[in-house]
């Protein structure tokens, strides 16, 4: 008696999706960011060193903040280029990934990493920035920047830190990454803040030209080219408002290591050959719009705890939108607008140290009671 068992048919529905174009052994897969040292030559020597890591994707810039505690006792470092101990997952109480937004790279975060860790009366809070691919010092890989590409750097940085789990912080296009990030690895994540997140954008907000050219998927190649440039330059003045304006007193204000934000993108668009194809395909690809069903999902995840933090000026997103989505635990930080991880960075601190520190007492309250 014939036991072969038939091999069904394979499907006619479907099919994966090819890249553009097949790349050729040893054919450029990167687009490198700029050196440090051109960097340092025009803001000068204020901000931290960063680590740099490799991977088949490309050059990721890892910034570490060290906590306050172990700099004192002469364990740190990370901010200078070495890998202190500090980065042991027993050696901090708090670990923290800061995850930044479109346009500006992970130092626009920096005052409020500093806000973060003044908060800290015990001086034991890590944190962690790192520039996204095609932002800062972090190359550009030569493929859709979907947010899987931008999981794999999370559990880089992790894995690097030593880091099991960390406290996932996230504004505007970061709050996305961490929304799709925190639901395919839930055990990385002690707590989850989003920060004025983007990916609730409606495009009737876009321009009739910024919709056609998001959404062209044509094989065609010829002026693909052409089209790819003005697309890049549509999203980018969208999400800078109008024309980039940098302060006159901008180079002052680097060199005492204040963040302006304006310069360090006008530094990208003059310096990094792969940021506007980056900005583009992250807006495009990365989940910055249309994304209400991922939030839901976000909201009904059961393993870690959740704030949403929005400015009441803010257009990209705002309390009722969450709530509306799930997400109830929202904070709202009056009379400013989506740049307030800059303008009001000790608030927005404020406001994560409070939602930590209540996750602390329940933890301890939890723990007393097993031990009863």
């Amino acid at each position: 008696m014939d036991t072969t068992i038939p091999i069904p048919p394979s499907p006619k529905d479907f099919e994966i999706t090819r890249p553009l174009a097949i790349p050729k052994p040893n054919s450029k897969r990167t687009i490198p960011a700029p050196s440090r040292d051109p960097f340092t030559a025009h803001f000068g020597h204020a901000f931290p060193v960063p680590h740099m890591l490799t991977s088949d994707l490309g050059t990721t810039a890892v910034y570490s903040l060290p906590p306050a505690a172990s700099s004192r006792g002469g364990g740190g470092g990370g901010g200078a280029g070495g890998h202190s101990s500090s980065s042991s997952p027993s050696a901090t109480t708090r670990r923290v990934l800061l995850i930044h937004g479109l346009n500006t790279p992970a130092l626009g975060m920096l005052s409020l990493a500093r806000a973060i860790q003044n908060l800290d009366a015990a001086g034991d809070t890590h944190v962690v920035l790192f520039d996204l691919w095609g932002h800062g010092l972090s190359s550009t890989p030569l493929l859709a920047h979907t947010p899987h590409v931008f999981h794999l750097q999370i559990l880089q940085v992790l894995s690097f830190m030593k880091w099991p789990s960390a406290e996932l912080v996230g504004y505007s296009f970061g709050a996305c990454v961490v929304v799709s990030f925190a639901q395919h690895h839930p055990w990385t994540v002690r707590s989850a803040v989003l920060l004025a997140p983007a990916g609730l954008l409606d495009q009737t907000t876009f321009s009739r030209r910024m919709r056609e050219l998001l959404n062209n998927d044509s094989s065609s190649t010829t002026g693909r080219e052409e089209e790819e440039q003005e697309a890049a330059e549509c999203v980018l003045e969208f999400l800078e408002g109008g024309t980039l304006q940098v302060p006159v007193d901008w180079k002052e204000r680097s060199r005492r290591g204040e963040v302006v934000a304006e310069a360090l993108k006008d530094w990208e668009l003059r310096e990094h050959q792969g940021y506007r194809q980056s900005v583009l395909s992250m807006f495009r690809d990365g989940a910055a719009y249309g994304c209400e069903k991922l939030f839901e999902n976000f909201a009904q995840c059961p393993s870690f705890q959740k704030l949403a933090v929005v400015a009441e000026l803010d257009p990209v997103c705002n309390k009722e939108k969450l709530a509306g989505l799930g997400i109830e635990n929202v904070e709202v930080v009056e009379k400013q607008g989506h740049a307030f991880v800059r303008t009001a960075s000790d608030q927005v601190a404020s406001i994560i140290h409070r939602f930590w520190s209540r996750l602390e007492q329940q933890e301890v309250r939890a723990g007393e009671l097993r031990t009863t």
